[in-house]
């Protein structure tokens, strides 16, 4: 046990580009493939589902006075790596993220719900706000595969990434959201729900 937990404290040290790196990756196993140029494109489009939505709720913290930054874990990263691995390997098509979370450090102590709720809506909001625009945008893509390709993932990775992050279980951003406005969080589980199974 100390084993995992030094490795823990080992992980939560690296520095954030690195964690994103990481964190990315676990995410685009989910779609490994022997082409590069479609792996690529599955980098390419987990980094927008995973950047944007982890530097929004590090920066709403920052607004309101407090210290934040991405950092990964061990075990989720762990965790998120093998089981989106097996599911691309076996096609079962599950796709988790749990590689990490924003620590938030607040100078006046304790954040309150509201404060709490507020900055983890921030994440799943990005993803869908860009979600929106990548579906906006494939209505003005003709006759481009690969564009129209990307633009796809892009739209599907940040509706599933919004919607599985509102699942108001902890540590996913579901649980504070829901703690603090339960009608935010209804909008929000409802447009991520449409984009996510009625869309894709």
């Amino acid at each position: 046990m100390s084993f995992i937990n030094d490795l823990e404290l080992r992980f939560r040290d690296l520095n954030e580009a690195l964690s994103f790196v990481l964190a990315i990756l676990s995410l685009a196993v989910a779609f490994l493939s022997l082409n590069p140029l479609y792996f690529g494109i599955s980098v390419l489009t987990a980094t927008t589902a995973i950047v944007p939505h982890e530097i929004a709720h590090r920066q709403s913290a920052r607004s309101y006075g407090c210290n934040s930054r991405f950092v990964l874990s061990f075990k989720g990263f762990t965790v998120t790596l093998l089981v989106n691995l097996l599911s691309s390997i076996l096609h079962i098509g599950i796709l988790i993220f749990v590689s990490g979370f924003t620590a938030i450090f607040c100078r006046f102590g304790y954040m309150g719900q509201e404060l709490e709720g507020k900055t983890a809506f921030f994440g799943p909001l990005t993803n869908l706000i860009i979600a929106f625009l990548a579906l906006i945008s494939l209505g003005f893509i003709h006759n481009d595969s690969i564009v129209e390709t990307i633009l796809s993932q892009i739209f599907a990775f940040n509706a599933y990434v919004a919607f599985f992050n509102l699942i108001p279980i902890p540590p996913l951003d579901g649980f504070k959201v829901f703690r603090w406005n339960k009608t935010v969080w209804i909008a929000g589980v409802l447009i991520s729900f449409v984009l996510t199974f009625l869309f894709v």
